[in-house]
């Protein structure tokens, strides 16, 4: 599926690979175990395969675990998430990164992990890309159609958006 779904992108959504970036996985709500499938990573896979990044680099990592956001009551805010995240630190600064996650929600997680890498590396571009997002409203059938949005915060939330 995830191959069929990165083969689909259109021309507008291949913008936002231009230049090659590095591609970094959004890690999940858990800590990793060893021999797990990190779908965010198997994205990124995919997306090197298809010639839309350069590279992998798995620089964000979570050290506590939060509460899965997908149909939760209670889902972790902005600050839990940047707590819960850590940056491996490189020796030279890539030029630069798009953030890869499988589903975004509300884009809380991936703005936590640009939060991260901004600080870690900063002057560096960070963007991101979701191969799906959920939708409240709308033709269920379209939550793989190319979309370009706007993660904004607000207070300990965030919200997806036109651009403006």
């Amino acid at each position: 599926m995830i191959e069929r779904a990165a083969s689909r992108l259109d021309s507008s959504a291949r913008e936002v690979f231009g230049g090659h970036p590095m591609l970094v996985p959004v890690p999940g709500s858990g800590l990793t175990k060893p021999h797990t499938v990190w779908p965010s990573r198997r994205v990124c896979e995919e997306l090197v395969r298809q010639g839309l990044g350069q590279d992998i680099l798995p620089l964000v990592s979570r050290t506590t675990a939060v509460p899965k956001s997908a149909g939760s009551a209670t889902r972790p805010s902005l600050d839990q998430h940047i707590d819960s995240l850590t940056v491996q630190a490189r020796l030279s600064p890539p030029s630069r990164l798009l953030l890869v996650d499988d589903v975004v929600t509300s884009g809380t997680t991936m703005m936590a992990c640009a939060i991260k890498l901004a600080q870690a590396f900063p002057g560096v571009p960070v963007s991101g890309f979701a191969l799906a997002r959920v939708q409240s409203t709308g033709d269920p059938s379209r939550v793989f159609d190319p979309l370009v949005e706007r993660v904004t915060i607000n207070g300990q939330r965030c919200s997806r958006g036109p651009l403006e």
